[in-house]
């Protein structure tokens, strides 16, 4: 059993992959923080549930993801991603890359947006991802193939109409 303190560790460990996940789904940071404080809650509240301590992200994550999606079903939301950061030494071409995959990514559909968020800024496995959305390994591999070709095409569309 995780005692309090533990517990207050786990979370502030995690907490910007709560809030890309949540807000990945709520586009909204008011509606991201409403979701994570219920999933806190939620979480320590269902401690005992919790079989490994080294699964406490992904099971983490999965609780982030029902209360977010709980929280759009009730507000019935667009879904979108904007939580990507542009460190200050970026070159001019990595911020224009960065924002273009922002714009390519927030154009996806749910699952693939989700899919991609979890496994490129998240670097979680596909076993985890698979756990977190509730889908096989299989679907979870399928979902980021079929994102990473959509991306793809996006982005040729993109790159080929610019004139360097």
């Amino acid at each position: 059993m995780i005692d309090k303190d533990s517990f207050c560790r786990l979370i502030k460990q995690n907490e910007k992959a709560m809030y890309s996940v949540a807000f990945s789904i709520l586009s909204n940071e008011s509606d991201a923080a409403d979701a994570i404080s219920e999933s806190i809650y939620r979480a320590y509240k269902n401690l005992d549930t919790l079989n490994n301590i080294y699964s406490f992200k992904p099971w983490l994550l999965r609780i982030v993801r029902n209360c977010a999606v709980e929280l759009v079903r009730s507000n019935k939301k667009l879904l979108s991603i904007d939580d990507f950061e542009i460190e200050e030494s970026s070159s001019e071409n990595e911020i224009v890359t960065a924002l273009t995959l922002r714009k390519a990514v927030n154009q996806l559909k749910q699952p693939y947006r989700e899919v991609v968020v979890l496994y490129y800024f998240e670097d979680l496995s596909i076993a985890q991802i698979s756990k977190i959305t509730d889908t096989s390994v299989a679907t979870a591999k399928q979902q980021l193939s079929r994102a990473r070709k959509m991306l793809r095409e996006m982005l040729m569309e993109t790159f080929s109409n610019e004139q360097f």
